[in-house]
């Protein structure tokens, strides 16, 4: 029985982070960096990979005070 609980928290886990990642995108927070590494305004994290079928990759890169 606990198996099966540790199974269910690691589908909530994943599509919890893959709720986040989407709502990132969404509110456009995160982008690719320039040719020169630089995120656009208002971009708090980089999409670093893309796979297809699956949500981007991201990594925070800075913060926002807003």
């Amino acid at each position: 029985m606990a198996e099966k609980s540790k199974k269910s928290g690691a589908k909530k886990k994943k599509a919890a982070g893959e709720k986040f990642v989407q709502d990132v995108l969404i509110r456009g927070e995160a982008a690719r960096p320039d040719e020169h590494g630089d995120l656009p305004p208002g971009a708090t994290h980089e999409i670093v990979e893309e796979c297809e079928g699956e949500p981007p990759k991201i990594k925070r890169r800075r913060f926002s005070i807003t």
